[in-house]
Parts: C-alpha cells; structure tokens; sequence
C-alpha cells in the first residue's frame, strides 16, 4: 500500500477512545500510547521543538519554511466511545466492485448510504472487521499530517509557510482544545484534518450545547405504590417524547439542527438524561434552549414532588463567520484539492471539531477532507485513494500559500 495508507493501519490498530465520563486530560491514559508513538516518529523525521504535554497534546514544527503567516495543521488522536474501540483490525478491500461489503455481525456497508464511495470502484476500501469501528476519524487526519511533515522535510526547497502541528486528545468528547496552548502552536491561520469526503471544504460546523437533567423521583415499593410513588424512569420517557422527533438526527439533513437524546440511565429514584443540541445560527440554538427550558417547566407540572435539574452548558461555535473575515484559509484548500483533478466544494459540517473552538481562540480554522465516511460506528470506511487525494490536496494547499509569500 501507499505510505499513508499504512500508517493509517498502524496507528488504527492502537485503541484510543476517549472516556465521557472522566475528569482526567487525557480522559484515558490509552490515548497515550499512540501520542508516544507519534512523539518518536515526528522527532526521527527531523522535526523540531517537539512536545507532549501532561495533557496529551503533542506539538511540534517543520524546520524551514518562508516569512508570512505560520500554517497549522491538526488532527485528534482518540476514536469515539459511542461504538466498541478496542481491538480494530482493519481490513482491505482490493479492486472493490460497488457492491456491498458485509463484515462480521451482520455489518453491511451498503454504497448507497454513502455520498461518495463509489468514487474508488475498483480501488481499496478499508474497513474494519465489523467488530469495531475503523477509527479513520481521525487517525485518517493524523497519517495525513505525518505523511505531509515527511514530504516537506524531504522537499526543503518548496517554497511554503512556516508549517506547525499539534494532535489532539478527547475531540470526540468535546475537550480537544481544552488544554490547548496557542501561544505554543504559534499559527496564525489553522486546518483541521478531519472530514470526510474529499469532494468538501468546511467552513462551518454547528454551534453546540450540551443539555444534561438530573430527576428525582421517589421509591416505594411498587404493591403500596399508589399515590406515593414518583417514578424517575417515567419522568425520563416522558422527557424524551416531549422533544420533537422531525428535529432528531435521523430526520434531520443538510443546514438543519436537531436535538439528540444521547444517554438514558436510571432507577425509580433516580435518573439522568443526556442531550446535545446542534444548530448552524445563534438564533436557532437560543430557540432550542428555550424549548429544553419549556420541557422543564412543563415536566415539574406534570409530577408534583419530583426535582428536575437541567443544566445547559456551550461547548462549542460556529466558526464561519470567523472565516468569512479572511477568506484565504478555504479559498487556498479549495483550489488545492481542484488541483487533484476534482471537483470541489465549501461545506457545512454537521458536526464539530477542534477548529470550531479554536476558531474563537485567535486561530482561524478550516477543515479539510480524509476521505471516508460513515465515522462513528461499525460501518466506517476510508478508501486508500481517498487519503492520497486528501494527501495531495493538502500538500498544494502549503503550495498556493507559498505562491503569495
């Protein structure tokens, strides 16, 4: 295989998974393996001034580089918690037919589903072997990066920008950048490395909120139950089918938010709920706040003695109106990937990442594209091809900002 490629199968081998429930940074120390891994690697290509911090972010520099402003490259190190994370064994799919590709457990990945996958009929698809997820987002991301530090140390006389990286833990629970050092990064525009097709450049991800309820009912044994009882589990069913199901996120497309009942867990004297609320504009997540309010309210109305808490807390912004300041960042990433002989487009990202934050810390983030889809669960594929493109298209990207320097 191409080397990005096999690094990608590398590094998906090494369980990263962050952990929701924890308060460490990392949220699991596993992310740490791979961080070390990618430590010795960067400092054996030659890399300068490279460093993990106690928190699990990894920065370095490539030596070299034009006057102008300092580019930054990022990708995160752990894989999602919502699908099993432990024990990935990538498969590869050669002269794959467009047909679907069954793996173990009954997992089909059905070419239908996906918006570009019939892109590489004919070539390599990887996947995992059905038990896992595949872990592209964002090992994809990282490979990329690492495959790009390579080339440019190789190639010291392209002319390009100062080039920094950093990879990141616990993107996936919304604490990538929490312990993020920007002064230390030192760029002043960035991309993230972490979408999916490589027809797309995204300019903007959702805002997001996270909506997290704590009910308190009341225990009685269930045969003297009448008129004492106040059933928690009840509350929470009851919370779930007062949100709008036509704003979930499988009735959801395109630039529309939705609401997502995350997590469910509970006794009659107890329970909790978590949700996250998503929404391209400022005004449409203020509404969808007001309703998890209204659900509230209307909630401690319907059971007299309960205690409903509902805490709300940003996680994240919709950077586009950031980028539109200066519109380099995506028009430059644009024209790299045209240059791969494609035909691309700016985007919307229905999701987030470490861009969204940074955006918002002073460092301008776009994301550029991997070339897999399906992330976050058993299904998720990325095609060998689909990373070289994504390779290539960030490599002319460096070049174009060259070309103005």
């Amino acid at each position: 295989m191409n080397p990005v490629a096999d690094r990608f199968i590398r590094y998906a081998a090494v369980s990263t998974a962050s952990d929701p429930d924890s308060s460490t940074s990392p949220s699991s120390s596993r992310q740490f393996d791979l961080l070390r891994i990618l430590e010795t690697e960067l400092a054996e290509l030659g890399m300068a001034d490279v460093f993990l911090s106690g928190q699990g972010v990894l920065y370095a520099r490539v030596p070299g580089g034009n006057s102008g402003d300092v580019i930054g490259l990022i990708a995160h190190v752990d894989t999602s918690p919502e699908s099993p994370g432990e024990g990935v064994k990538p498969q590869l799919h050669r002269n794959w037919d467009g047909s679907s590709i069954l793996l173990k457990d009954g997992v089909e990945i059905d070419s239908a589903e996906c918006s570009d996958m019939l892109r590489y009929r004919g070539g390599t698809i990887i996947t995992s072997d059905g038990t896992t997820l595949l872990g592209a987002d964002d090992k994809a991301g990282v490979a990329i990066i690492m495959e790009t530090c390579r080339w440019l140390i190789e190639n010291p006389g392209i002319r390009r920008p100062e080039v920094v990286i950093a990879f990141t833990p616990d993107e996936e629970v919304g604490r990538g950048v929490d312990n993020f050092d920007v002064d230390r990064f030192g760029a002043d525009f960035a991309y993230t490395v972490d979408g999916g097709e490589v027809t797309e450049v995204s300019s903007e991800t959702f805002n997001a909120w996270s909506a997290n309820w704590k009910i308190t009912g009341r225990e009685v044994h269930p045969g003297s139950a009448s008129g004492s009882m106040i059933n928690a589990v009840r509350i929470a069913g009851e919370l779930i089918a007062l949100m709008r199901s036509e704003e979930m996120p499988e009735n959801s497309t395109g630039r529309e938010g939705y609401d997502y009942p995350l997590s469910v867990k509970g006794t009659t004297g107890s329970a909790e709920v978590k949700v996250i609320l998503r929404d391209f504009t400022a005004e449409g997540m203020a509404e969808r706040r007001r309703r998890m309010e209204a659900i509230r309210d209307c909630l401690s109305s319907l059971f007299p003695g309960s205690q409903i808490e509902l805490t709300m807390k940003e996680q994240y912004n919709n950077p586009g109106e950031i980028l539109e300041k200066d519109r380099r960042l995506v028009d430059y990433a644009l024209e790299g990937l045209r240059r791969c002989g494609i035909e691309v487009r700016e985007g919307s990202i229905r999701g987030g990442t470490d861009g969204s934050r940074l955006s918002f810390m002073g460092v301008p983030t776009a994301n550029l594209p991997t070339g897999g889809e399906l992330f976050h669960s058993r299904r998720e594929w990325i095609a060998e091809e689909g990373l070289m493109i994504a390779l290539e298209g960030l490599k002319n990207t460096l070049i174009i900002w060259g070309e103005g320097l």
